[in-house]
């Protein structure tokens, strides 16, 4: 673990730490304003690792750092019917017992109303809310948002990072959103109505926008990789691509270039000097870890099409699968723009629509109408058939073409990639060969089916050694009152998003697997660490104000729990029976049981899942 590793895991652990430190510091102040011993002050649950006695209390870390807990003299029910001394709990009135259980709260709210305003007032680092791409097919594309289009609000609420667009859609109307949003080199905003969509694996209403890299093209450069070797640093910026369709964004420019795995050309430019061009050969490395076959799906199915004149007059249909466009076959991420930038004499596009084979054709086109037609058709991976593309330094090379398609494996036929994937997957673990039965288009249009043996052989990492930094800005308020004003606001948004959040997951408008336990908290407190104190603080006013909302919700062994009985005994006049605050106690233990158990299961299928996909 490097030095950078090693402090932002040191911040997290510390970011987390104060937030249930000033939790129990809350309770224990409390306890102690009211005239309440306090037996321990606990940091963590479980076995000691260190402590140390000062006065009547016990200082203590323990070894689950999943919270903490203060213990007051007297708290215990097993004492009930002693008569209690003056400095225990039980001595003290409903509210004095009311104020010592709330203290906890009571920090954490704290806690964030001043902290704040004061990271308002020092300026915290935010993703820009810019839309770097849009999902084809999905409702953004749909309302012709468009890469680099800032989103100004959404639903009325300002979005002052690209982190909370998400956040926003999923707490509004599940049948609209009203999104301002600025295009690029437009003098004034718009307002669109978009229709978000339910995404099953994510469980909340999307409207399918990703962020976006830094819009002046500022990289990262690893150590003694292709890219430093090039001669390129931190200090570049890309300002161009040598590539066929210079007109892409600057992301989708080098995407198309490194999929081949070969050379990039990039022209960069460093401040105080004149731009440049320089050429990374990449380093390939094999991956002891992985085993692959080397293959790609083939996307040329049309899931989706925009209204436009010229697809209307085109003819094109959504299930139509692309066999060539002016002669050129499907097969790569952009052939298909590619492609569409050969029509200057016409444009004449093969489509299989059904068992059918249909000719269709356009008129001439130039390289903006093109890509503007490019833009307008969502396609996919074939949703019941296995169309491949070999891979740079693929194992099957020589067994295997482009645009071959899968028919079976190992005898079983195959419905899609869902199909076929388990199949390729334990093959590769267990490093047997596949028996294919593989369809290939003949000169003549037809297909001639062939069995193929293959055997998958080490993955090939193509490393190119830098990265397009993350588009981000610091926002700073103008002055003290308006950092005040401004994290006042933001506090007050926190807990009442907590509060929709909770009515949308009882409501099924939110799954319940977007609920995140210690490791979701961990992960997330060391990326923000990345960014420095300031951003991790702001994170930290976020966990506070949700652990102060959870803390006072009334279930048993909870602060609110607490609460609950004690505003019962204000109402009767005396506390609730033993047998019934026994009951409810082992009620509350079991519903935090399953919720850990519950919410520690989501962060590890979650996180096992993103480290599986990268």
């Amino acid at each position: 673990m490097d030095f950078d590793s090693t402090s932002r895991t040191l911040l997290m652990v510390l970011g987390i730490g104060l937030v249930i430190f000033v939790h129990e510091l809350g309770h224990f102040l409390a306890a102690r304003l009211c005239g309440v011993r306090v037996e321990t002050f606990s940091l963590g649950f479980g076995p000691r690792l260190l402590g140390w006695r000062r006065g009547e209390t016990m200082y203590q870390l323990a070894l689950l750092p999943i919270g903490g807990f203060c213990r007051m003299a007297g708290e215990d029910p097993a004492s009930a019917d002693a008569r209690p001394a003056p400095d225990e709990l039980r001595a003290k009135s409903v509210g004095q017992r009311f104020f010592i259980y709330s203290g906890g709260v009571l920090m954490n709210v704290l806690f964030a109303l001043v902290a704040m305003p004061l990271v308002m007032f020092l300026g915290v680092p935010f993703s820009e809310p810019v839309v770097g791409d849009v999902v084809r097919g999905g409702p953004a594309w749909h309302a012709r948002l468009e890469p680099g289009a800032r989103i100004l609000s959404i639903n009325g609420a300002p979005i002052a990072a690209f982190d909370f667009i998400e956040h926003e859609v999923a707490l509004g109307s599940p049948q609209s959103t009203e999104i301002v949003v600025l295009d690029p080199g437009a003098s004034a905003p718009r307002t669109v109505q978009v229709a978000p969509r339910y995404h099953e694996e994510m469980g909340i209403n999307t409207i399918g926008v990703r962020s976006g890299a830094d819009r002046d093209g500022a990289i990262a450069v690893a150590p003694d990789s292709a890219a430093a070797q090039a001669g390129l640093s931190d200090e570049d910026r890309i300002v161009g691509v040598r590539c066929e369709l210079p007109e892409l964004p600057l992301e989708d420019q080098l995407a198309l270039v490194t999929s081949s795995g070969g050379a990039l050309t990039l022209e960069v430019a460093r401040e105080g000097e004149p731009s440049r061009s320089v050429t990374i050969e990449p380093q390939v490395r094999e991956r002891a870890d992985r085993r692959m076959l080397g293959i790609g799906p083939c996307v040329d199915e049309v899931q989706d099409l925009r209204e436009s004149p010229a697809l209307a007059q085109l003819g094109l249909r959504i299930g139509d699968r692309i066999v060539s466009v002016n002669g050129q076959p499907l097969q790569r991420a952009f052939d298909f723009e590619r492609a569409l930038c050969r029509s200057e004499q016409g444009l004449s596009i093969t489509v299989e629509r059904g068992a059918q084979r249909v000719e269709l054709s356009g008129p001439p086109l130039e390289r903006a109408q093109a890509l503007a037609l490019a833009r307008d058709v969502a396609l996919r991976i074939p949703s019941k058939s296995v169309a491949i593309y070999l891979l740079p330094h693929a194992s099957v090379r020589g067994v295997l073409e482009d645009g071959d398609r899968v028919v079976a494996a190992n005898g079983v036929e195959l419905n899609g990639w869902d199909s076929f994937l388990p199949l390729v997957k334990s093959a590769a673990e267990e490093n047997r060969s596949l028996l294919l039965k593989v369809a290939r288009r003949g000169a003549d249009g037809q297909f001639e089916v062939s069995e193929r043996t293959v055997s998958a052989g080490p993955a090939m990492d193509t490393l190119y050694g830098f990265a397009q930094r993350e588009a981000l800005y610091t926002y700073r308020a103008d002055g003290a009152l308006e950092a005040l004003r401004v994290g006042l606001q933001a506090n007050w948004k926190f807990a009442r998003d907590t509060w929709s959040m909770v009515q949308r997951m009882l409501l099924g408008q939110v799954s319940s697997k977007n609920m995140g336990g210690i490791i979701s908290i961990g992960v997330v407190s060391y990326s923000w660490s990345e960014h420095g104190v300031l951003k991790l603080l702001f994170f930290l006013c976020m966990l506070s104000i949700n652990l102060a909302f959870i803390n006072v919700l009334p279930i048993p062994l909870l602060d609110g729990g607490h609460l609950f009985f004690l505003i019962v005994e204000k109402l009767k006049g005396s506390p609730v029976s033993e047998r019934v605050f026994g009951y409810s106690q082992v009620v509350g233990l079991v519903l935090i049981l399953t919720l850990l158990v519950y919410v520690t299961y989501n962060d590890i299928m979650r996180w096992s899942r993103l480290l599986s996909d990268s």
